[in-house]
């Protein structure tokens, strides 16, 4: 299907400084500040109004709750996951991926890079925490793999899976413009001289994302704990998309303040 593209990219002349700055770990100008802030600012801005974004968010808080739940897949099926057996850590994936792909087919024209983007970013993170918590001296079983699903709906747990979704998608969304780009930049006198600064460089990014949306545990923890557990609020995807607004805010906020100021 056509993708819409996320829009122009940064000025070409910006984005050695953006990769520097991201390998040593030096001081930004204000101008590199404001484009590497406005790059993650504008595209979850823009994710608000993405189906499959809210979609892949609003799984990772309802779809514990299903499997955990005395006839999941009862509730897998409102979820329009009634084809996904938690058996084994592929198959959680799979449905996860299929319930997202369900979304995007519906959208058709109207899909976008970003929902693409956060599809891909909430499979990570979900196979991330799914891994965390399954037995490493034996092949999981069947019960292994529906407890490590059902136990993110706990708030802990659903506060690292927003922490690394948000860490992923504004990972993603930072490669999406400045990769296409490294095949300039790798060279004698360039700024990645080598195949171990794009490494270096890769290593950063995630170092800078991670660290940006940390933030979101606190905040992701205490929402669905005021809004499931206290209140016993059934979240909606418009529950959701207003959590993600609040997101925006304040990894804005976070984003703005990582200037490299002493």
């Amino acid at each position: 299907m056509g993708h819409q593209r996320l829009g122009k990219l940064p000025a070409h002349r910006l984005l050695p400084d953006i990769v520097k700055f991201l390998v040593d770990g030096g001081t930004p100008t204000d101008d590199l500040v404001d484009q590497v802030t406005e790059v993650g600012r504008d595209a979850l801005k823009l994710a608000l109004k993405d189906d499959v974004f809210i979609e892949a968010l609003w799984l990772l808080v309802r779809m514990p709750q299903a499997v955990a739940s005395d006839d999941f897949p009862a509730s897998l099926g409102e979820l329009g996951m009634a084809d996904m057996a938690p058996t084994s850590q592929s198959n959680v994936l799979v449905g996860y991926d299929r319930a997202l792909e369900t979304v995007q087919r519906r959208l058709h024209s109207g899909a976008t890079d970003l929902g693409e983007i956060a599809r891909r970013a909430g499979l990570s993170a979900l196979g991330e925490a799914m891994r965390a918590s399954l037995p490493t001296l034996w092949t999981p079983t069947a019960i292994d793999v529906r407890t490590s699903v059902a136990a993110l709906k706990g708030t802990e747990q659903f506060a690292a899976l927003a922490h690394r979704f948000y860490a992923n998608f504004v990972e993603r969304v930072i490669h999406y413009y400045v990769d296409r780009n490294l095949h300039n930049m790798v060279g004698a006198g360039r700024v990645a001289k080598s195949v171990h600064d794009l490494r270096a460089f890769n290593d950063a990014i995630r170092r800078h994302c991670d660290e940006s949306a940390l933030i979101m545990r606190a905040f992701a923890k205490d929402w669905l704990g005021k809004n499931h557990y206290r209140d016993g609020k059934q979240v909606s995807k418009a529950d959701v998309r207003r959590f993600s607004a609040h997101a925006v805010e304040k990894m804005r906020i976070e984003l703005e303040m990582r200037k490299g100021a002493p």
